[in-house]
């Protein structure tokens, strides 16, 4: 009887709680927008991607509507989080894409960007994230439009982490 007790008491002390063996994965990519601008006419989704252990790349498009004047950009982009935790805190980034303003053309930009994330939740795959930058568009000498410089602004991201 002893020897049960002891045998018992040896599983019981190596012994972990379900929870703790279920751990959640991190998440690997992020799949966002930007609901407040709608109020605004101003539009954002993006898509990013873990692709190191300090890094993402992804894809984000934006709408912005200003005195009959739309501007509709698309940009890949990649980011480095200095934490070493991609997807969360802080992050300094590099993009270039196209800009299209209307009635005055396209135009090839290229820019920087600083963001700060947080994912939030019982799994961590609710994803907030909001930024600030600036892209420098090409081609914009025209007499009708010369706007060299446009701030890119992410005012409140929200999306899913998987």
């Amino acid at each position: 009887w002893v020897s049960a007790w002891v045998l018992g008491a040896l599983m019981m002390s190596t012994a972990t709680p379900i929870e703790a063996q279920q751990a959640v994965q991190p998440s690997q990519q992020v799949i966002s927008a930007n609901p407040f601008g709608l109020l605004l006419n101003l539009f954002n989704a993006e898509y990013e991607r873990k692709v190191s252990d300090s890094a993402t790349a992804g894809v984000g498009g934006s709408f912005f509507s200003n005195s009959g004047d739309d501007y509709v950009n698309a940009d890949l982009f990649y980011r480095y989080y200095p934490s070493g935790r991609p997807l969360e805190g802080w992050a300094f980034g590099v993009k270039a894409g196209i800009t299209r303003v209307t009635d005055t053309g396209s135009f090839f930009g290229f820019g920087f960007d600083t963001n700060w994330s947080w994912l939030l939740g019982k799994n961590d795959n609710f994803y907030v994230g909001a930024g600030v930058g600036l892209k420098r568009l090409f081609g914009t000498s025209d007499e009708n439009f010369d706007l060299k410089f446009i701030p890119t602004v992410r005012i409140i991201n929200v999306g899913v982490a998987f």
